[in-house]
């Protein structure tokens, strides 16, 4: 979603109740470890990987030691975290049960962009960093690393409680969503400002058969 027509986004927040974890992964070799993210995350582009991506995410693989989280094998980890061009900057993975309530914030303030990440209400993570450029992009990925196996199929969730705050109001920001394969309800996004600030109650993400892409 993006860009606004002046300004940035200077904060994002949003909800997930932790999804069912991927089935039907397979791995060859336990030197390369298959394993899944989803994220939302804001950036000054939309996947140029010169610039930062602010992505607090949940993780997951067959062995989730190998990622450095001790969640079981039905369970999800979650960090805040950012893809700079150097690479990922992340802090330490914590486990987070099925269904249990996560909530996200990306703010900026100043020079930095803040993260936050609060399962049942209490915070368990977050991440400061510099802000590389203004952020005019929000957008969300389920993302596979193959390693030496398959990902299998990632059931359906949705994020929740969307909203999104710009620097400068914006009316027309809201028919910058665009959705492949997603749905979002009610239909997207609406304001009650004028345009500052812009609100989806939920977002929801179909079953994700990473099989059949490749």
């Amino acid at each position: 979603m993006g860009p606004p027509a002046h300004g940035q986004i200077t904060q994002a927040t949003y909800s997930i109740a932790a999804p069912g974890v991927p089935q039907g992964t397979t791995v060859t070799d336990p030197r390369d470890e298959v394993w899944t993210s989803i994220w939302i995350g804001v950036s000054a582009t939309q996947g140029d990987a010169s610039n930062s991506l602010y992505q607090p995410l949940f993780n997951w693989s067959p062995d989730q030691k190998s990622q450095g989280c001790s969640a079981g094998a039905d369970e999800w980890c979650v960090a805040a975290s950012t893809y700079t061009s150097a690479g990922q900057v992340a802090q330490a993975y914590v486990p987070v049960a099925r269904d249990a309530p996560v909530d996200f914030e990306i703010t900026v303030h100043n020079t930095h962009v803040h993260q936050s990440v609060r399962v049942d209400g209490h915070r368990v993570s977050h991440q400061s960093d510099p802000l590389s450029h203004p952020l005019r992009y929000l957008y969300s990925a389920d993302e596979c690393y193959t390693g030496s196996g398959t990902c299998g199929s990632l059931p359906s969730y949705r994020w929740t409680n969307i909203t999104i705050v710009l620097s400068e109001a914006d009316p027309r920001f809201g028919q910058t969503l665009a959705l492949v394969g997603a749905a979002s309800s009610p239909s997207g996004f609406s304001t009650a400002d004028g345009g500052s600030s812009w609100h989806a109650a939920a977002v929801v993400i179909p079953v994700d058969d990473f099989a059949a892409k490749h």
